[in-house]
């Protein structure tokens, strides 16, 4: 897969646009949703998590409110992050 395979074009609250990276997209059947694990433009650093709405042509990001959910996509967003610090060269 190259790197452009995994970008998305995503409309910021205050209607920017925003590429992000897609680093992992995570199906939870504990708790019914599916969790989107991305960096922020050119931000390889920071990772962030978000839970994942797919409509026929469009999707949607919301925030992560529940506690079990933010302990168990904290658990994922380690997982990802020691996966790409693998890959990684220096």
């Amino acid at each position: 897969m190259s790197d452009l395979d995994n970008k998305l074009v995503v409309k910021a609250e205050d209607g920017r646009d925003v590429v992000i990276k897609v680093l992992d997209i995570i199906d939870s059947e504990e708790f019914n949703k599916t969790f989107m694990i991305y960096n922020v433009e050119n931000d390889n650093t920071n990772i962030f998590a978000s839970i994942l709405n797919e409509g026929d042509s469009t999707f949607s990001l919301d925030t992560i409110e529940s506690q079990a959910e933010i302990d168990y996509i904290n658990t994922e967003i380690d997982r990802v992050a020691n996966e790409n610090a693998v890959g990684e060269t220096v």
